[in-house]
């Protein structure tokens, strides 16, 4: 019985045509001649684009499963990249991309920041708070110390009136609920005073509506700084 020869046969069943595609080997009689060198690059890049896309047909596991066989480096890339991508898309959110480095390939590290997965440059330390006249605290932190008696300073940024009780809104103007306002009772009305001039006072902090406020009688207790 005669056997019939097929030369060049790369591989057979159903991984025949995802190597054929990596490799560019033909299928069939006279292919010896068209083999290409693996293009371990391509196939990074394909399987990036799958895990990107989210992709679960299980091209993007063959991909993964062709580097590990033959490109080293490439797949050190892919599992750098995949790796790290779901941790940075948690809660706790990116991390430096400098910090990344001590323990990620290079090319790794470069993906993630594309993606927005690391943030360039080193974390920024936190910005040391501002000291405010009298040792007040700042508007934007009297929320936190509400039910206290504290000295609370601000800019102005925006006034209002009802009747005879004024509204000195600090940091943020009405109504944004992140403002920290100083309620004047039944005072009439006041001498204009310049936005932007820092306005401390002292009182017990109260809420209204989630805004934190200190309510007075007496206008003299509010000091200027322009």
């Amino acid at each position: 019985m005669a056997n019939t020869m097929h030369t060049g046969r790369c591989v057979s069943g159903a991984v025949l045509a995802f190597v054929l595609l990596l490799t560019g080997c033909s299928y069939g009689i006279g292919s010896s001649n068209s083999y290409q060198e693996p293009d371990c690059d391509g196939v990074l890049a394909n399987a990036i684009q799958g895990v990107r896309a989210d992709d679960s047909s299980g091209t993007t596991d063959s991909y993964f499963q062709w580097l590990t066989e033959n490109c080293s480096y490439e797949y050190d890339i892919l599992v750098d990249y995949t790796s790290t991508r779901g941790a940075a898309s948690g809660a706790l959110g990116p991390e430096p991309c400098s910090d990344l480095a001590q323990y990620l390939v290079p090319e790794a590290i470069e993906l993630l920041l594309a993606d927005g997965l690391c943030t360039s440059g080193s974390a920024l330390a936190a910005p040391e708070p501002v000291e405010q006249p009298g040792d007040g605290i700042a508007w934007d932190a009297a929320v936190s110390y509400a039910g206290t008696e504290q000295r609370v300073c601000g800019p102005l940024v925006g006034d209002g009136y009802s009747e005879d009780d004024v509204f000195l809104n600090l940091g943020l103007d009405y109504p944004d609920p992140g403002r920290f306002q100083i309620i004047v009772w039944d005072v009439g009305g006041l001498e204009p005073i310049a936005y932007g001039s820092t306005l401390c006072t002292s009182g017990v902090i109260t809420l209204y509506n989630g805004v934190a406020q200190i309510e007075l009688y007496d206008p003299s207790r509010i000091s200027i700084y322009e």
